[in-house]
């Protein structure tokens, strides 16, 4: 299913973009899992307006209001993010004005069919071994990021692997656009070879620069400051298409300066030579029930295993649905 122009050209560059892998109804599916999302901003735990956070850390004065969400302290954040000497807003120019969200949620696959569907028993699990050489894969999670028409808030460069409780390179994310994604709207770009620069760099906070305070990895480039200096590579997809990077590829995007929404899901498979690390600034995980010990293998019904099947055309997602009494509520989105 990858070809070995592909292959090597993400061993190379450390990103690939892939065309067609999804059907029209897997990128429904998770059309209408944002959807929902979408809707429960303010009341959801786990979902946030990045734009309107930006504004209230930039605003001395403002408190930061999150609604229900509670998976990162942001007040925290803002204090951190206002120490920092080198932190700035990362606005793109838009002679437009807008206040449109710049949406963030996790974890869809908890409790939505339809991503469990696309996650485990799309073409994506056999894509990802592929290139990641595995003899076997874990899902790790998804995270779902909207930008709204004009909305200027920039993603920060940053690098994934120090956000995630993982020892090992051995993990791609694929990032799955569900509008038509192009550097007007915000596609993710990426910076050629920096999987290869043998470097793991602090998470950072994405609105900003600045590095979580708990992580003892440096800082990430100023890559923003001087796009020039960096081999930066983007791709114009269209809905079907991803585009996947390694783990330690660095990335980021633009604002969206378009009328267009730029909706899209990430999703995060890990190789069989990945072992569970609980790491030092990397993002509290939501939804948890594992006991794993640092150096222990993911295995763990919350990182299912999704390759190889026991047999073609096995459907994991159903399996793992029987095994599941407790989300017999499970949405068919």
């Amino acid at each position: 299913m990858v070809s070995d122009a592909e292959r090597a050209a993400f061993d190379q560059d450390g990103v690939v973009c892939l065309r067609n892998v999804l059907t029209d109804g897997e990128v429904d599916h998770l059309r209408q899992a944002v959807t929902g999302q979408m809707s429960r901003l303010g009341h959801s735990t786990t979902g946030y307006d990045f734009e309107a956070l930006a504004r209230q850390v930039w605003d001395e004065g403002e408190t930061v209001e999150t609604g229900c969400a509670n998976r990162f302290d942001m007040q925290a954040m803002k204090t951190q993010v206002r120490s920092d000497t080198a932190a700035r807003p990362l606005l793109e120019e838009d002679p437009v004005s807008g206040t449109g969200p710049f949406f963030y949620d996790v974890a869809a696959w908890q409790h939505d069919r339809g991503v469990r569907r696309v996650a485990f028993d799309s073409a994506l699990p056999e894509i990802a071994a592929s290139l990641l050489d595995a003899h076997y894969l874990n899902f790790w999670e998804d995270t779902t990021f909207v930008k709204a028409p004009h909305t200027r808030q920039k993603t920060a460069f940053h690098q994934d692997l120090a956000y995630l409780q993982i020892e090992g390179d051995q993990c791609v994310i694929v990032w799955i656009p569900l509008d038509a994604a192009s550097l007007g709207n915000g596609v993710t770009q990426y910076v050629r070879g920096s999987h290869k620069w043998n470097s793991v760099f602090a998470p950072n906070v994405f609105v900003s620069q600045t590095p979580i305070g708990s992580s003892p990895e440096r800082r990430c480039p100023d890559i923003e400051a001087a796009p020039g200096a960096y081999d930066i590579i983007s791709f114009d997809v269209e809905p079907g298409d991803v585009i996947v990077h390694h783990v330690l590829t660095v990335h980021g995007a633009g604002g969206n300066t378009s009328d267009t929404w730029r909706r899209a899901m990430s999703f995060r498979y890990c190789g069989d030579r990945v072992r569970y690390l609980d790491r030092p600034g990397a993002i509290p995980q939501v939804g948890m029930s594992h006991r794993l010990q640092d150096g222990d293998r993911l295995f763990s019904a919350d990182y299912p295993l999704v390759w190889p099947k026991p047999w073609p055309g096995f459907r994991l997602a159903e399996a793992f649905d029987a095994q599941r009494p407790g989300h017999a509520r499970s949405r068919m989105r």
